[in-house]
């Protein structure tokens, strides 16, 4: 049996607090856990139940990190996962939290696609193509993918293709026909517009009779 002889703050976090047995350093917790177990000082805990509230703060430790690295940035289930699993969280412990994420709505894969493709529409100009493998690369399941991005009509993305290639055509110095087709068609492939879209954007800008450009 050992007694909580102190209970301090923690200088740097005030949300957790240093658990001292018997006039030595026992354990910190959360303040959730000093609430859900009415730790005070001198009480006294058996090994049973010191068990019990270690096994409970590190429950709680692998929600907060979880909150904590959502709070600094959007992250899908996945990358989350893989950060706790680096972290050398238990797999039990994970699967808890991120259910737990979930649902509290911290954690939303469908929201974070939606996000992400209008992001990368809006500020990055990125084609369907490879919106789509980042998010895969993502760890988001293949049918919110291709749910989601249908928000980009094939109208749209060929726009915003013929867009950007303008805009690149204009500072293309190259007399050969065939040089500034590749060039153009190589800045729109890695730009991620599909093979089709390219095809036709380059043979709007560039009037021409050869076969398929890439």
């Amino acid at each position: 049996m050992k007694e909580i002889t102190k209970i301090e703050y923690q200088k740097n976090n005030k949300e957790r607090f240093n658990i001292y047995l018997n006039d030595e350093y026992g354990f910190s917790v959360d303040i959730s856990i000093m609430i859900d177990y009415s730790l005070k000082k001198g009480m006294v805990l058996d090994d049973g139940l010191i068990e019990d509230i270690l096994r409970a703060e590190e429950k709680i430790s692998v929600y907060n990190y979880g909150i904590s690295v959502l709070s600094r940035c959007a992250r899908t289930e996945y990358e989350l996962r893989l950060k706790m699993q680096i972290k050398g969280f238990e797999p039990i412990l994970i699967d808890r939290a991120i259910s737990a994420l979930k649902d509290h709505k911290y954690i939303d894969d469908e929201k974070y696609c939606e996000m992400y493709i209008r992001d990368k529409i809006n500020l990055s100009n990125y084609g369907v193509r490879k919106i789509k493998e980042a998010l895969y690369q993502k760890g988001i399941a293949k049918e919110i993918i291709e749910e989601k991005i249908k928000i980009i009509t094939p109208e749209s993305e060929e726009e915003r293709a013929y867009i950007l290639g303008e805009k690149k055509l204009s500072n293309i110095r190259e007399n050969d026909t065939r040089k500034k087709m590749a060039k153009l068609s190589n800045y729109l492939i890695g730009r991620g517009f599909e093979y089709d879209t390219v095809n036709k954007t380059v043979r709007k800008l560039i009037n021409t009779d050869f076969d398929d450009i890439c």
